[in-house]
């Protein structure tokens, strides 16, 4: 059924039920539940918080801007819009307590695919302790999802800042590998759609540049154990290295042997998809040779250095101090005198051109 066959109250009717049902199911939401005192069904929601500092963060999706319908699904749209905010929370040191969703759709969109949606983005929420507790439902000429995701701050704890990183301290991410939003995105410009893949490793990084599954709790562990600057990757370990560089005055210094594993896990997926440049070039070369400029190894370093859209954490921990779940990447250090703060790849300036929302 199309939304424009039902009411306002007669979508919501499908899918506050749905939301409710996933949050009362999962125990990591009690706290939560327990602090809502006026859920969805009235003007506004309203909580009774455990600490009187709240965090609070937005982010949108939208159609053609930040996916598109044919290379992603539903679930995976609303589990997105979940992880991308709970990111930002617990990168503050914060515990995820609620979420508020305003979602915009054409009148013909199915309303099935609303309420999956809704459904996955709860349940993703669900699985960081938090809970949807109201929004709003309107019309537009495309699928639009914002969510506001608030959180709150543990009696004692200071927020974790981006500008506590200290010389000497280790630069470490809480993502096994990197890269594969990106690799995952250059599939899908490519052609590549949910279910047509060539095998299923392309299925897999399709799927995690769609809906991204990073261990969030890694943060929530991060700020227990003393971490001195933190933040969640959303543009790519050099832009989102160099705000950290930037607000704490200092270079962040990365090792390029940290990365060999991501880059050789990532190198036969460019390796396929500049072979069919290639091809479809009628023979002319799409690269020159792999660690070269336009190169395979050159593409998947790029995916995992500029590659955005991975939600895991990029934190400074005081040396020795590395908790489990964090794996070092580099360090940081004193900028060279009168030097701006920068990021560095093994002592020297990082070749190629981070993600940015407004270029070109």
């Amino acid at each position: 059924m199309r939304l424009d066959q039902l009411s306002e109250d007669g979508i919501l009717e499908r899918i506050v039920p749905a939301m409710a049902g996933v949050a009362a199911a999962d125990p990591r939401t009690r706290d939560a539940l327990g602090s809502v005192l006026v859920g969805p069904g009235d003007d506004a929601a309203v909580l009774q918080l455990s600490s009187p500092r709240l965090v609070v963060t937005t982010d949108t999706l939208t159609e053609g801007q930040d996916f598109l319908p044919d290379a992603t699904r539903p679930a995976w749209i609303g589990a997105k819009a979940a992880v991308q905010n709970l990111a930002d929370v617990i990168a503050m040191g914060a515990r995820p307590l609620a979420l508020v969703v305003s979602l915009s759709a054409p009148g013909g969109a199915p309303a099935e695919a609303i309420e999956e949606i809704m459904t996955a983005l709860s349940a993703r929420a669900a699985r960081s302790g938090a809970i949807v507790v109201g929004g709003d439902l309107g019309r537009a000429e495309a699928l639009s999802l914002t969510v506001t995701a608030l959180g709150v701050l543990p009696d004692g704890r200071a927020p974790v800042l981006r500008s506590g990183a200290r010389p000497g301290d280790i630069l470490a991410v809480s993502a096994g590998r990197l890269g594969r939003s990106a690799a995952g995105l250059a599939l899908v410009l490519s052609g590549r759609r949910p279910g047509r893949c060539r095998d299923d490793r392309e299925e897999e990084l399709l799927a995690w540049h769609n809906a991204p599954d990073p261990d969030l709790r890694r943060g929530l562990i991060a700020a227990e154990n003393g971490v001195h600057a933190m933040l969640d990757l959303s543009d790519g370990p050099v832009r989102d290295g160099l705000r950290i560089a930037r607000s704490s005055g200092v270079d962040l210094d990365l090792d390029g042997t940290a990365f060999a594993a991501d880059v050789a896990a990532l190198s036969p997926v460019a390796r396929r998809l500049l072979d069919e440049v290639e091809a479809a070039s009628d023979g002319a070369p799409a690269g020159a040779a792999a660690g070269a400029p336009g190169g395979a190894l050159h593409r998947a370093r790029e995916w995992v250095l500029h590659g955005g859209e991975e939600h895991a954490l990029l934190a400074c921990f005081p040396a020795g101090a590395l908790p489990e779940g964090f794996r070092a990447i580099g360090r940081v250090q004193e900028p060279e005198d009168g030097d701006a703060p920068q990021v560095l790849l093994d002592g020297d300036p990082v070749p190629g051109a981070p993600f940015d929302h407004f270029s070109g």
